[in-house]
């Protein structure tokens, strides 16, 4: 009975145990199926071509940027005066010209301030019109030609005002005055010939009527008379010592006859000092022959030059206070500097202002501009003159049919925030009907751009060094044919050993240098390794074979590249219009179930190997950009490149 007890359980735990390793089988084999078939449909993804014509169209490749509308010439009126607004001539909503007049403020006060400064003027301008007659006077000069004599004035003594200096006189010409009976009187005119009979030298010269006294007086001898003067020329034997007698035959034929009367110089004169002072000079000597105007004595006054600069200076003064005064009253008056159209609450008559008080603002909306944020790392391919398109928030008939704009604007110095700087860039708007200002416009500014050139998709270019490639669906031959493990990927070298070896994914360096030690670093690196180098082999090998029968009968085709956006590059040549040109494989990943774009050689300025459907090209290429400048890394970045087709 006991035997039979213990047989019974021993059949149980061998159940049990068969029971589990049924379990690990059927599960075994559930994910070889499952293994299986996530190959079947990677290889069928693989299988099927994706391809794509040569195309012509437009490319462009463009920064973009949003900004608020703003109009380009804005003018805030403001009053730079004080006062009461008489009239207001504009209000708000109104059409205004440059130069229209907008606002009028009371400037009686301003004209009684201007008065009183012209009245000052004038009392300081008769004061130094009196000093400059009195510095003047500091300088004697010749009154006429002639001898001087009886000279009184010495340098270094004093000089009072009013006092004789010397005698000047003009010994060239001699007169004598005779009366002559005023019944003849009508028979003389000025400048009529007489002879002049010299007793003392027993001569006659000739003399002219200089003068007829207008007073009638009664000589001794009787009668009515009028004095009549004489004027000879000296011919340098006369003077005023002498006596003459005068013969005149007048327009009736009388003769007149004077007696003897004396000589006396034409011209002579008792210099003295129209102001006090000290003699500074004295540039004459006695019986000296001197010319008219030439400088005899200078006179010293300190306190006269003192007054006069004084003067001078007062009257500068006032002068610039009412230039002053007078260019403020134009601000009583204000006036447009642009045209445009009157915005803001407006001031009206009546209105007391300040002085810096804005009145109305004007605005012309007929020059619209917008500004916008360019990252430091763009900034350098903006420049004044691009051209720019533009679309309006607001406007959607902008979206099918952009605004036209330039960039007006660059700025020299950035803004920096969190590390990274930005620029201002000003862009014009060429076209501003239905535009407003305030709303949102959204810029791409076409750095560069290609029409009508061949295309085909950015991730179609394969990069070897400095060489561009493209595959081409057609039969291989000769050495256009490109084995299919050598287009998996570029080439790596063995880290030890430089054997070489071929890695088959992204275009990345070979890593074969892992097992290219000596024995027994192999030995003890596979020791830890040998399943997953094993299993990593086993997928290297796979992949290889599976591009190997994507890559069937396509011709691998060196290609010249010219502009490129984040879509499409030019071909300038090497293909031609129409050709199929193989895009790299879609390559599905069973973790994630994401399908992506296997890649193909580096791409070196491209960025990489081959990219997919929504790569986007790195470096000077790419437009936009967003640096994540902790990490060095490209991070969120966006793109404005636009492709026309």
């Amino acid at each position: 009975m006991q035997k039979g007890i213990k047989h019974i359980k021993w059949n149980k735990k061998r159940f049990f145990i068969l029971s589990i390793v049924a379990l690990v089988i059927i599960s075994a084999a559930i994910g070889i199926i499952l293994v299986t078939n996530n190959r079947a449909a990677s290889n069928s993804s693989a299988s099927a071509k994706r391809q794509t014509p040569t195309v012509k169209g437009n490319i462009e490749v463009a920064l973009s940027g949003s900004g608020t509308v703003t109009s380009a010439n804005t003018s805030d009126v403001m009053s730079n005066v004080q006062g009461k607004i008489t009239k207001a001539y504009f209000k708000e909503g109104d059409k205004v010209k440059k130069g229209d007049l907008l606002f009028e403020i009371d400037d009686t006060d301003a004209k009684l301030s201007i008065q009183k400064i012209e009245n000052q003027i004038s009392q300081a301008q008769l004061s130094v019109s009196s000093n400059q007659k009195n510095f003047s006077n500091l300088t004697v000069t010749a009154p006429f030609d002639g001898k001087v004599t009886g000279i009184s004035a010495k340098e270094g003594e004093s000089a009072g005002n009013n006092t004789a200096l010397f005698t000047i006189t003009e010994t060239s010409r001699l007169k004598l005055s005779v009366p002559v009976s005023t019944a003849y009187i009508k028979g003389l005119k000025l400048g009529q010939k007489a002879q002049v009979h010299l007793q003392e030298i027993m001569d006659t010269v000739e003399g002219v009527v200089t003068a007829i006294d207008d007073n009638t007086y009664t000589p001794a001898e009787g009668g009515l008379v009028r004095d009549v003067e004489i004027t000879v020329s000296n011919p340098g034997r006369l003077d005023d010592s002498m006596t003459a007698s005068v013969n005149i035959n007048t327009a009736e034929g009388v003769e007149i006859t004077s007696q003897a009367y004396p000589l006396s110089y034409a011209n002579k004169q008792s210099v003295k000092a129209a102001t006090s002072g000290t003699f500074a000079l004295v540039n004459i000597k006695e019986n000296q022959y001197v010319k008219k105007g030439e400088v005899l004595i200078r006179i010293e006054n300190d306190d006269l030059e003192i007054t006069s600069q004084t003067n001078d200076l007062k009257v500068q003064d006032l002068q610039n206070q009412l230039d002053a005064a007078k260019k403020q009253l134009e601000d009583y008056k204000i006036y447009s500097a642009i045209a445009g159209t009157a915005t803001g609450e407006a001031a009206v008559a009546g209105d007391s202002v300040k002085s810096g008080q804005v009145l109305i603002s004007i605005r012309d909306f007929d020059q619209m501009q917008f500004t916008i944020s360019v990252d430091e790392l763009d900034i350098s391919k903006v420049k004044v003159g691009q051209e720019v398109a533009i679309t309006i928030d607001a406007l959607e008939e902008t979206t099918r049919n952009p605004l036209t704009g330039e960039v007006i604007y660059k700025a020299m110095e950035g803004s920096a925030s969190n590390g990274v700087a930005t620029y201002d860039v000003k862009i014009k708007i060429n076209e501003t009907e239905n535009l407003l200002a305030g709303m949102n416009a959204n810029a791409n500014i076409i750095l560069s751009k290609a029409e009508n050139v061949l295309m085909v998709p950015l991730e179609a270019i394969t990069k070897m060094g400095d060489r561009a490639f493209v595959r081409v669906a057609g039969e291989a031959s000769g050495n256009s044919q490109t084995d299919g493990r050598r287009a998996a990927g570029s080439w790596g070298q063995n880290g030890n050993s430089g054997t070489a070896d071929r890695s088959t994914q992204g275009g990345t360096q070979g890593q074969g240098g892992a097992g290219a030690a000596t024995g027994d670093d192999r030995a003890s690196q596979r020791s830890g390794q040998s399943g997953s180098g094993s299993a990593n082999r086993r997928q290297m090998s796979g992949a290889l074979a599976a591009n190997q029968e994507y890559y069937a009968g396509t011709v691998m085709k060196e290609v010249e590249l010219g502009v490129n956006n984040d879509q499409y590059v030019e071909i300038k040549s090497g293909l031609t219009e129409g050709q199929i040109v193989v895009l790299p494989p879609l390559v599905t990943n069973s973790s994630t179930s994401n399908t992506n774009s296997q890649a193909g050689f580096s791409l070196g300025g491209f960025g990489g190997g081959f990219g997919g459907a929504t790569r986007m090209p790195s470096g000077g290429m790419q437009q936009g950009t967003q640096y994540n400048r902790s990490s060095g890394s490209a991070a969120n970045r966006q793109t404005n490149s636009q492709t026309q087709r």
